[in-house]
């Protein structure tokens, strides 16, 4: 599993966002998850802003997600067969706030810039038919919601189909982790907390992770609201080094039974 944090350009200095990546960086954080079209200006101060954070975010080691829609394709001057303006930003992959629903879908997927293409999981029906349409399966990831207002997720048992679904396809499945540290936020003026699904509102962190290594299907643990504290960090840190150990020692069980048979 991989682990990644979200910054939100609109209400976040650049000198506080360095210093978030940086110390993200420090704990193994290696995924960058941001909104592109909530920042305002011209095409020209919109690539160079991005162009800048993506250096940055490059710099300490990070990939970089993006946030978009079919609208600020438009706004932008790209489109589904043209990702050329978001490769001069250096965006990494494009998270599809809303798919084109059709064979345009698979003209993204398989766009000649390498741009890596992130649906929501409840996309199932968009993801398979792009896929029937030719898409290449490698360039599709996949990211559950975050919901700010409490009781507004959905619980466990309604997320595993669709995990289950990404899993067998082969196709990598994110999810947010909830920054219990007060004040913190996500892109909108509300302080509930940012978790993928209710359950995990009000625990802390090292337990939602360990139920996200525990589910077998996610592959991105990202801390969905900003800004998680050194304490939280440390607290990740420590579950992913307990699981990689628990995993080496496994591998050694069986090389080991391998070996005396």
């Amino acid at each position: 599993m991989k682990l990644g944090l979200s910054v939100y350009p609109e209400q976040e200095s650049t000198q506080q966002i360095e210093a978030y990546l940086k110390t993200g960086a420090e704990y193994g954080f290696d995924h960058v998850f941001t909104s592109i079209f909530s920042v305002d200006g011209t095409k020209e101060e919109i690539v160079s802003y991005f162009r800048n954070l993506t250096d940055m975010a490059h710099r300490l080691g990070y990939m970089v997600d993006g946030d978009v829609n079919t609208w600020f394709f438009e706004k932008i001057g790209a489109s589904c067969s043209n990702l050329s303006v978001f490769k001069e930003m250096g965006i990494d992959i494009l998270r599809m706030d809303g798919p084109y629903g059709d064979e345009r879908d698979a003209i993204l997927i398989n766009n000649p810039e390498g741009i890596g293409i992130e649906y929501n999981t409840s996309m199932i029906r968009v993801v398979d038919h792009a896929i029937a349409n030719g898409a290449n399966v490698k360039n599709i990831s996949t990211c559950h919601n975050f919901y700010p207002q409490r009781y507004t997720a959905p619980c466990f048992d309604q997320i595993r189909p669709m995990n289950d679904h990404f899993h067998k396809l082969g196709i990598p499945v994110a999810m947010f982790l909830n920054s219990q540290v007060c004040g913190t936020h996500g892109p909108w003026p509300v302080s509930d907390g940012l978790p993928t699904i209710e359950e995990h509102r009000n625990v802390p962190v090292e337990v939602q992770l360990k139920h996200m290594l525990a589910m077998k299907t996610i592959d991105l643990a990202l801390f969905g609201n900003a800004f998680a504290d050194r304490a939280e960090f440390e607290a990740v840190k420590k579950v992913m080094d307990r699981a990689v150990v628990s995993t080496d020692s496994l591998d050694e069980n069986m090389k080991e039974m391998a070996r005396s048979m």
